[in-house]
């Protein structure tokens, strides 16, 4: 009877040759295989998103715009990175650097890279010792900045009762895309203030009588800023955008005349007017206004359940029309100073019949005009077009206006209250048919709290400090159990 050690082994060696030779191609073609697809990911990539946090998502418009991209453009990110801004900021600029390979990005922490940060303020001119911490955009020397104070909106509700200022949206991509638009953009943009009727200066930094902060969001937008005094001048053929901010004086009729003809040719204004009751006359634009179907009510709105706590006069209006410049505002509100009624005329009769008023901003159901004239929801703000073509962005071949029945809530003391600087910077991009920059608005913060009893506290310490790693324990202890049998 044979052994059993001398029957023959279950693989020879051939088959043994054979077996690696199929293991070593399996391997090269899955090598193949993986390189292969990771190049053609390299080329087609598709990202998604699946995190809740929208600070991070890019809207459909920046996408776009970030697509059709072609110059080099150069970011720095002058940021402490211990800042509790500095994550957001990051983050979002991190999708901005995957979605285009046209952005050069460079983090600075200044305070760990004191000689680098130095030179970037001295070679960009940077002089603020305020605003240490800021994103710069610069493309063939076209440069613009965001600083931090910029990128949020906050609650102030609680700081009278002793509470911190709490965050509640983030602006990053408002901001973001409108300086790289600003950067980019061939095309120049220049924005007259009317002077000479004692409208606040475009240069002034007076609280309740300058706009320099409104000039500063038009520079920011790479918009030059430019009196015009129209008893004297015509309006210039590179006016882009005519604001009329707050006269106090009746402007003349040659002056009306001309704005009259501006518009008549493809204006853009953007229209604030102070309300009567503070200067006892009108300003003389009511009677081109009517033309186009706008009429100004020229008494004072109140509302009691939108009045400020002990300041009636200054309204937080929440309620919006159907329109671009006011879409992006549905979870925030303007403030409002003493404003006067400004609505679409009911007159059929007027000579600009094609004209479309769109009424943008009003009261609640409790609004009030002095003398008890109207009462009930009552329009303050008003935008206004004609000629335009739906999907074509005209230059000087549409008129475009806005027109608002206050003036004091763009002023410097005013111009930072709630959505005020939103609803500017929206209202300018419609006038100037930056259409692209419409849809992008401030994404909310969101906070999540768990309140917990001190039962639930000690309940939850246990499981964390005790359960978790027992469990492990317990589990290695049953397998070295079973082992040793």
């Amino acid at each position: 009877m044979a052994n059993n050690s001398s029957q023959q082994a279950s693989f020879s060696a051939t088959r043994k040759w054979v077996t690696a030779l199929n293991v070593l191609a399996s391997s090269a073609a899955l090598l193949a295989l993986v390189v292969m697809v990771n190049y053609l990911a390299s080329r087609h990539f598709k990202r998604y998103q699946w995190m809740v946090d929208e600070r991070f998502r890019l809207s459909p418009l920046t996408l776009k715009w970030l697509d059709s991209l072609t110059n080099q453009v150069k970011v720095i990110v002058f940021f402490d990175s211990d800042n509790s801004l500095f994550s957001s900021v990051k983050g979002l600029i991190k999708e901005y650097q995957l979605a285009c390979p046209k952005l050069d990005v460079e983090f600075v922490d200044y305070l760990n890279a004191p000689d680098r940060a130095a030179w970037i303020k001295a070679q960009y001119k940077i002089l603020s010792t305020t605003d240490e911490n800021f994103v710069l955009f610069d493309c063939n020397g076209k440069v613009q900045v965001v600083y931090e104070r910029e990128l949020s909106d906050y609650d102030l509700s609680g700081v009278f009762a002793g509470r911190e200022a709490k965050r509640t949206t983030f602006n990053g991509e408002q901001f973001f895309t409108s300086k790289i638009v600003g950067v980019t953009d061939p095309k120049s943009f220049t924005a007259y203030f009317l002077q000479g009727h004692s409208e606040p200066k475009p240069d002034s930094e007076d609280d309740t009588s300058g706009y320099f902060k409104f000039a500063r969001v038009l520079q920011d937008k790479h918009i030059s800023v430019e009196p015009l005094w129209l008893l004297t001048n015509e309006v210039p053929a590179d006016c882009q955008l005519l604001v009329i901010a707050g006269p106090r004086q009746p402007l003349s009729a040659l002056e009306l005349e001309k704005i009259d003809g501006y518009l008549n040719h493809g204006g853009r204004a953007f229209i604030l007017l102070m309300n009567p009751a503070f200067t006892g006359v009108g300003s003389g634009l009511e009677r081109i206004l009517a033309n186009w179907g706008v009429e100004v009510g020229g008494r004072l709105v109140t509302d009691d359940s939108q009045a400020k706590a002990g300041h009636l006069q200054v309204l937080y209006i929440s309620n919006f029309g159907r329109h671009p410049i006011v879409r992006p505002l549905t979870d925030s509100r303007l403030a409002l100073v003493a404003p006067q009624a400004v609505r679409q005329s009911p007159s059929p009769s007027r000579t600009a019949d094609t004209a479309k008023v769109v009424e943008l901003a009003f009261t609640s159901e409790h609004g009030r005009e002095a003398g008890g004239v109207t009462n009930g929801i009552i329009p303050l703000v008003v935008a206004v077009e004609k000629g335009a073509i739906p999907g074509v962005a005209a230059d000087r071949g549409s008129t475009r206006m806005v027109v608002a029945g206050d003036s004091y809530f763009l002023a410097n003391a005013f111009i930072d209250f709630d959505g005020n600087r939103d609803f500017a910077n929206l209202a300018v991009n419609w006038l100037l048919d930056r259409l692209q920059l419409l849809e992008i608005g401030p994404r909310p913060i969101r906070e999540y709290k768990i309140s917990m009893t001190q039962t639930q506290m000690t309940a939850a310490r246990w499981v964390l400090l005790g359960g978790l790693p027992g469990s492990v324990l317990l589990l290695g202890s049953l397998v070295w159990v079973r082992r040793r049998r």
